[in-house]
């Protein structure tokens, strides 16, 4: 009876340490995998030993350079001037077309500064005005010119000079004599031409471009080049 219990004792520790040897390893975790450089995985991330540990997603490279440089579809409009007449403009142009097919003259108003007025101040009516006329030729002053329409009607002009700085040396001068004076921008309505075209291609070929017509053409004055300017917004009708 003692012999039977000492064997079924012993089959009871074999059987233990045999099963302690064959562990299921499905459950297993390599942590050799799972201490990888990163973040930390979790458990669901890391496959078994019989499959591996996935690669995780690659994210989308961002463009190149090069790549967003390239111009839009449309590409972008270019303007060439300002050029003081349009004769001046067209002969330009003429080189410009062996160069960019679409390019042409185009013109702008605009308004521009032309010196500065100096003007004796205003008259409630035209016979004041003369009156205030006979009175700064009596004191001398010969360069007078009574204004008779428009806005400025009534006024005085005593002059036009080329900087403020002409200008405020003459009231110096007058106010000795009593005579008080203001000075205006003398504000001229003009017109710009330029050479206006839509080039497709990099900025950078353009520069070329023009470095190469002006090399080849040093006799011809070419202003500089920009963008166009955004069109202007439109007034509610």
């Amino acid at each position: 009876m003692r012999f039977l219990f000492y064997f079924l004792l012993t089959a009871n520790v074999a059987f233990f340490l045999w099963s302690l040897g064959h562990r299921d390893t499905k459950r297993h975790i390599d942590v050799k995998a799972v201490e990888a450089p990163g973040r930390l995985l979790l458990r669901s991330e890391v496959a078994d030993t019989r499959g591996g540990i996935p690669s995780p997603p690659l994210d989308t490279p961002p463009p190149t350079r090069a790549e967003s440089e390239l111009p839009s579809a449309e590409g972008s409009c270019y303007r060439i001037g300002p050029f003081a007449e349009a004769a001046e403009a067209r002969r330009v142009l003429a080189l410009v077309k062996e160069w960019i097919d679409r390019a042409n003259v185009t013109s702008e108003s605009s308004e521009s500064l032309d010196g500065y007025w100096l003007l004796y101040p205003k008259a409630e009516n035209m016979d004041e005005a003369k009156g205030n006329r006979k009175m700064l030729m009596d004191k001398g002053i010969k360069d007078v010119w009574l204004i008779d329409k428009g806005e400025m009607a009534g006024a005085i002009s005593l002059g036009i000079f080329k900087t403020r700085e002409e200008a405020e040396t003459e009231v110096v001068r007058l106010s000795k004599l009593n005579v008080r004076t203001q000075i205006r921008p003398r504000i001229t309505p003009s017109e710009t031409v330029w050479i206006q075209f839509v080039w497709e291609k990099s900025p950078l070929e353009l520069d070329e471009v023009m470095i190469q017509l002006r090399g080849e053409n040093p006799d011809v004055s070419v202003p500089s080049l920009n963008h166009c300017p955004p069109p202007k917004p439109q007034r509610p009708a």
